[in-house]
């Protein structure tokens, strides 16, 4: 079964489980929003992977008046932030692979979260170039991300610490997480780092890190 299956079926579910799976919930996708450089209010963005809409609300949070575009393959999870942000016209909603997706506009700010790390770094590297690319002058670039140690022994340990938290959720939830975590393919911090530089943003920086979680920052 492929990725997007899994988190199709999930979807209904999906949002009330992100606390138990990530105890950095709060820092997270707040960082990630806080963090953005942008001083005009209605900024015209796209979310990558968008899912179920979760940062994108965040985003609203500080930017009540932006433009917002929602791309993921996902159609069951898309359906879910159709609901989230039911009766607001600046939103909208695209099913299909951002990967190949040809947009006609450029965009002042593109965010995404728990989404890029199933690339294989070749396709995380054209994905940064890609919308790079459709940034305006001065736009930001944010991934609030799962990312590997290279060395074992620390990864390994980063997520036993992480898995300390799952007595919150049920056995059945916690089974089907980790089904979903065989079809991750994080990068090194290092790695994205440098596809960020090669990409030619000019400012570059990690806000946010906790155990296997990150957030990358990045303006033009």
């Amino acid at each position: 079964m492929s990725v997007v299956n899994k988190f199709n079926q999930k979807a209904k579910e999906y949002d009330s489980e992100r606390r138990a799976l990530i105890p950095c919930f709060d820092d997270f996708y707040g960082v990630a929003i806080d963090c953005i450089d942008f001083k005009k209010d209605n900024p015209k963005v796209l979310d990558l992977g968008a899912g179920t809409g979760i940062l994108s609300q965040f985003l609203l949070e500080k930017y009540p008046n932006a433009e917002i575009v929602l791309i993921d393959l996902a159609g069951e999870m898309l359906k879910e932030a159709e609901k989230r942000f039911e009766g607001n016209d600046n939103i909208s909603f695209i099913c299909d692979n951002y990967l190949t997706h040809e947009f006609d506009t450029k965009f002042d700010i593109v965010i995404s979260s728990l989404s890029i790390h199933h690339l294989t770094g070749e396709k995380k590297k054209f994905l940064i170039e890609k919308y790079a690319d459709l940034l305006n002058d001065g736009g930001n670039f944010v991934n609030a991300d799962q990312v590997l140690n290279p060395n074992k022994g620390v990864e390994d340990y980063f997520k036993l610490k992480l898995d300390e938290h799952t007595d919150e959720i049920s056995e059945k939830a916690y089974e089907e997480a980790k089904i979903r975590r065989t079809y991750d393919k994080p990068s090194s911090v290092d790695f994205q780092v440098e596809c960020l530089k090669n990409a030619g943003f000019n400012y570059i920086g990690i806000p946010y890190k906790y155990y296997v979680f990150a957030v990358f920052w990045a303006k033009k």
